[in-house]
């Protein structure tokens, strides 16, 4: 049985929810968002493909790379899609992608909210030599 683009997509939107040991991402200066599950480099980030913005989600290891894209809606106007699986994926990839951010936007809001201590650490750190 082949795994399909829709079941990772799924897949990764259910690990970055897990409450337990969520699947950690972080976002880098492009924009971009980065994690890691078993060894296998994640990358999700914006692409403009013919004029038409959508979501990317890369896959790489040492030696090789795969690619997701959100499917091209069928219409002009609206979420029209050639086939259902089509929709169902661009559903999934939106609602990861919804998820990345709020994760990373919720772990800087609380680095923002521990600025103070975490000066003070590092000021101690640098003038007694200890944590």
């Amino acid at each position: 049985m082949a795994v399909t683009d829709l079941y990772v997509a799924q897949f990764l939107l259910s690990a970055t929810l897990e409450r337990e040991h969520p699947l950690a991402w972080v976002s880098n200066e492009s924009g971009a968002f980065r994690a890691d599950a078993h060894g296998v480099g994640l990358e999700l980030f914006h692409t403009h493909t013919m004029g038409w913005p959508g979501l990317c989600l890369s896959f790489r290891d040492s030696d090789n790379i795969a690619y997701i894209e959100e499917p091209k809606p069928s219409s002009l106007f609206g979420r029209t899609f050639r086939t259902e699986e089509d929709m169902r994926l661009s559903e999934a990839m939106r609602a990861l992608a919804d998820a990345v951010a709020a994760q990373c936007s919720g772990r800087r809001e609380r680095a923002w909210d521990l600025r103070e201590s975490v000066r003070e650490s590092l000021y101690r750190q640098v003038v007694f030599g200890k944590p």
